[in-house]
């Protein structure tokens, strides 16, 4: 029975290789097959010790040795790579029996001549040891082989190798221990192979990157061959109505240097495999050239708008190229210095008007484009008005009361009369400080001779203090304040005081007459007084009016007070006459 088996495999064997030739002329990709039947010899090692019966009585059997047999498996797969197979196999020898029915997963690799392949299969394994006793139980083959194409719809199994377990249990008694299947199964024949493709035809597709350039940029062009003979080297030849094809093989370059813009081109490729000349593919792809559009340019002026004198004024421009290629500029104008996107124009001479300077970039195609920039010249202004003359000030000195103020209460000694002839200063000032912010006032102050020098000048000090003070609270800034203290000096003479007595218009004969008598009481009140002078730069120097205001309400205290006005006689009533004796005479003048 062996030798038979092994008859039959080398005649297949044999058989298959003569069609070798046969199948080496195919050429390009098939779809791998659905179904694969499998036959063939299988040579089985149990590889284990058996206890089972010889001659009809329990034996220990050794099955070590080699069993033929054959082997059928039916795969069945759901797409290129996986199935399921169905395996049954039969073992025959002089010690044993073996058979077995298992199913499971298969993985192929289908390649163009070999196809290797791995399975994992499990079911009923039967063993009859002696050829008597037979024991059933659950058994696996797990391994992988190896098949050759010889022909569309046959393979040779060059090899199958499994490894075979089987649990079998031929317990016969004490000391007899279990029994299985723990070996190696090999195999080899013929796969008759059903549901083959058909042979795919060879193609080709192209295409090319980008698809749309300005003439003298590159354009790759590529091409996909598809069902050729993964082995064979493939001729490409490349040809174009737009430009210069170069380079070889799958990809290429096409230099469209000197070719038309805003038109459409294509390529063409031929494929071919020279071991087979029906494996011919062709295809064809198109690409188009875009037309150079001119470069774009704004300018802007700063300023828009000065006079002559204000410049010199700034243009700046943008440019640029649509096909992001350099760009040159030039400008034209008066009074131009600096080149590119930044000039600057000199104003200095310039009529009044609107200046333009215009403006060209030009691009690497010679394309160009312009524009103009304009800043307008302003006339001179008319000079300005002279300054309004600063407003006059009526400046009066400022008198005290003996001794006022004191050091502990240095607000005191300033008499309502004098604040009314301070208030109407520092209003007026103030106005004058409009005109002339860097004027100052200057309080000079005095006392009379009565005192110590040290007494006197401190008293000096508080009452040129007193009236800054006074100014600052109604509005004067203190920093145009200037104070002096004089003490003992610059004493106004009997004569002095005498002229402004006799010189005041508001005295009456009699009020002047008393002063008169009273003249040394008149000359140290007329020293106890703050000075007040107008200083401006570029203006003279104003003096307040030194003469004491014995019209005060608190003046003329010194000599008694001011003359009451004499009083005016009551006019007489004319006599009544008496009622009737007036009607009479109407009557008689009516009459």
């Amino acid at each position: 029975m062996s030798f038979r088996c092994i008859v039959r495999v080398l005649l297949a064997t044999l058989f298959a290789w003569s069609l070798l030739p046969v199948a080496a002329q195919t050429a390009g990709e098939t779809k791998p097959a659905k179904v694969e039947v499998f036959t063939g010899y299988s040579w089985m090692n149990a590889g284990s010790t058996v206890n089972g019966f010889e001659d009809g009585a329990p034996s220990t059997l050794h099955l070590k040795d080699a069993k033929g047999g054959f082997l059928v498996d039916i795969s069945y797969f759901f797409n290129k790579w996986v199935g399921v197979t169905v395996d049954s196999g039969a073992h025959f020898g002089e010690q044993y029996d073996a058979d077995e029915i298992f199913v499971g997963p298969t993985l192929r690799f289908p390649g163009e001549h070999i196809q290797p392949f791995v399975h994992f299969l499990g079911g009923w394994s039967r063993l009859a040891p002696g050829n008597s006793d037979q024991n059933d139980a659950f058994g696996l083959a797990a391994g992988g082989g190896l098949d050759f194409k010889v022909a569309r719809h046959v393979n040779i199994r060059l090899i199958q190798a499994d490894y075979r377990y089987g649990n079998h249990n031929f317990n016969f008694g004490p000391g007899k221990p279990d029994s299985h299947i723990n070996g190696a199964r090999l195999a080899g024949g013929f796969v008759f192979l059903g549901g083959v493709g058909e042979e795919l035809p060879v193609s080709a597709t192209c295409s090319v990157t980008p698809q749309e350039v300005f003439a003298g940029e590159p354009v790759k062009a590529s091409v996909s061959a598809r069902n050729f003979n993964p082995k064979h080297t493939l001729k490409y030849d490349w040809s174009t109505n737009g430009g210069k094809v170069q380079g070889q093989g799958d990809t290429v370059t096409i230099d469209t240097t000197g070719i038309a813009e805003g038109q459409s081109y294509t390529a063409n490729v031929r494929v071919s495999d020279p071991s087979n000349k029906k494996a011919l593919a062709n295809c064809q792809t198109s690409f188009s050239t875009k037309k150079w559009l001119p470069p774009t340019i704004s300018c802007t002026a700063t300023p828009g708008s000065l006079l002559a004198k204000d410049g010199p004024v700034t243009i700046h421009c943008t440019a640029s190229s649509p096909q992001g290629v350099p760009v040159t500029l030039a400008h034209q104008g008066n009074n131009i210095s600096g080149q590119g996107t930044d000039i600057t124009v000199n104003t200095a001479g310039l009529d009044p008007g609107t200046v333009t300077v215009t403006s060209t970039v030009t691009d690497s195609h010679q394309l160009t484009a312009n524009t103009s920039t304009s800043f307008t010249v302003q006339a001179p202004p008319p000079p300005p008005p002279p300054p309004p003359p600063p407003p006059s000030l009526a400046l009066h000195s400022v008198y005290f009361v003996t001794a006022q103020p004191t050091a502990k209460n240095p607000e005191a000694g300033l008499l309502k009369t004098q604040e009314q002839t301070l208030i109407p200063i520092a209003d007026d000032f103030k106005k004058y400080l409009a005109v002339k912010p860097d004027a100052k006032l200057v309080l000079e102050a005095h006392a009379d001779p009565r005192g110590s020098e040290e007494y006197n000048q401190a008293l000096t000090e508080r009452r040129a203090a007193r009236v800054k003070g006074f100014l600052a609270e109604h509005g004067v800034p203190a920093q145009s304040i200037e104070t002096r203290a004089f003490g003992k000096q610059s004493q106004l003479t009997t004569n002095e005081v005498k002229q402004s007595v006799e010189s005041d218009s508001q005295l009456t004969p009699g009020e002047r007459k008393r002063i008169i008598k009273n003249m040394k009481t008149i000359v140290l009140a007329q020293n106890r007084r703050v000075d007040i002078t107008l200083n401006a730069p570029g203006v003279e120097s104003q003096q307040s009016v030194r003469q004491f205001p014995f019209n005060g309400a608190d003046a003329l205290t010194l000599i008694g007070g001011r003359e009451k006005p004499k009083a005016t006689p009551p006019a007489k009533k004319p006599a009544k006459r008496p009622a009737r004796k007036a009607a009479g005479k109407k009557k008689k003048a009516a009459q």
